[in-house]
């Protein structure tokens, strides 16, 4: 009976006739425990309702319940993009509170943002393990868990278009990849921090042209037709991201840990904020150029490398960055971590800078100091970078 058991759970389920398209009974059983284990750590997270919630998402649900659903996405309602506002619309007419609504919107894009990362992974390294363990990793992540489950908040939304957007530049369709780009962009502005590597790409790979940019824009302007078609402005909806610039610049730093608790306090922000935008958008451009002057092609394992230090930049030079900004960051570094198993430190180091910030919202208290998280992420960044500048002279060297 154990032999049988034994070789039955290692057995594989073939897909058609191509038997290089199947999976084995143990990985299906490893999805699906971790898929359950997963969604139970959620399930205990459920009754919480965050400061964020009760004073931003919840009455805004209120709001819209009352105005009738989705004939409210002709009203200005919350600072969020439209594109939001219409997910939120929808979860009006769910049987069940706003705020389990709300997070099951999250944990449902969760499990959808595994499968992306693991799909990156895959394509990256060609190991089905790893894209399993990244699936798995993910969807245990405390930052990605807390986000959704206890937070109440669907940053898993736009990070999954983005992935994804990822993956299909890895496999060459740039169209898709650019849709996909889009409506992560029409959901925040933070998905411009990859942006960088994208155009590093565009120099490196003839299939990418420059008229895909122009897709990013275009999708966000399908993305508010519904709500200008119900009455909203149109000009208030193009430039929604503009309007709101401006709002959260009080501080150099909103509870992530980076430069700027390392170094300054907040009464120099009038002069430091926008010294350290143009100090950091000056140390992208010598990370592209770096990446474009060398004569090597940027491979998948590159792209997620090149990543992870352009988004480790911005997070830790940027101000005014808050907590859920290294969310992406924190996705890559999994990657990154998997792929090179002996660096996955560097995942433990970025995603304890991200939870550190997250406490901190959350709760106000700072178990591990700031400046502790902050030297640690430095550190791990440049790590990632010294990684990045020997797989790029070796690469060259081959």
């Amino acid at each position: 009976m154990d032999n049988f058991l034994r070789q039955w759970i290692t057995s594989n389920i073939t897909f058609g006739k191509d038997k290089k398209k199947s999976i084995s009974v143990l990985d299906i059983a490893f999805v699906l425990a971790v898929g359950i284990a997963g969604f139970v750590m959620r399930f205990a997270m459920r009754g919480f309702a965050s400061a964020d919630y009760n004073i931003y998402i919840g009455p805004w649900m209120e709001k819209i319940q009352e105005v009738g659903g989705l004939t409210s996405i002709g009203m200005e309602i919350g600072n969020y993009p439209p594109l939001y506002m219409y997910f939120f619309a929808v979860l009006t007419y769910l049987p069940c509170s706003y705020l389990t609504s709300v997070k099951l919107l999250g944990v449902v894009f969760d499990y959808l943002l595994a499968i992306g990362c693991g799909k990156v992974v895959y394509q990256a390294a060609k190991s089905k393990n790893k894209a399993l363990l990244t699936y798995g990793v993910v969807l245990l992540l405390p930052t990605v868990a807390v986000d959704s489950g206890l937070w109440a908040q669907v940053d898993s939304i736009y990070a999954t278009f983005l992935i994804f957007s990822l993956l299909y530049i890895m496999q060459g369709k740039s169209v898709k990849s650019f849709v996909l780009y889009g409506l992560a962009f029409a959901l925040k502005l933070q998905c411009l921090f990859l942006l960088p590597l994208y155009i590093v790409l565009w120099v490196k790979k003839k299939e990418m042209k420059l008229w895909h940019f122009l897709l990013i824009p275009v999708m966000y302007f399908t993305s508010v037709i519904p709500a200008w078609i119900a009455g909203r402005s149109l000009k208030d909806l193009l430039l929604i991201y503009f309007n709101h610039y401006g709002e959260y610049t009080s501080l150099l730093s909103y509870n992530r840990p980076n430069g700027y608790t390392l170094t300054v306090t907040d009464l120099l922000q009038e002069y430091i904020g926008g010294a350290g935008t143009w100090f950091t958008l000056g140390l992208l451009i010598i990370l592209m150029a770096f990446l474009v002057m060398k004569n090597h092609q940027i491979n998948e394992v590159h792209m997620i490398h090149a990543g992870l230090l352009m988004m480790m930049t911005v997070t830790f030079f940027l101000p005014y960055m808050h907590e859920r900004y290294g969310y992406v960051a924190d996705l890559l570094a999994v990657m990154y971590g998997i792929i090179y198993i002996r660096k996955f430190y560097i995942t433990i180091l970025c995603v304890m800078c991200s939870l550190g910030g997250y406490v901190g919202f959350i709760t106000g208290t700072f178990p591990i100091p700031y400046t502790v998280l902050a030297v640690g992420y430095l550190y791990a960044m440049c790590v990632v970078a010294r990684d990045l500048y020997e797989k790029l002279r070796q690469h060259e060297e081959t």
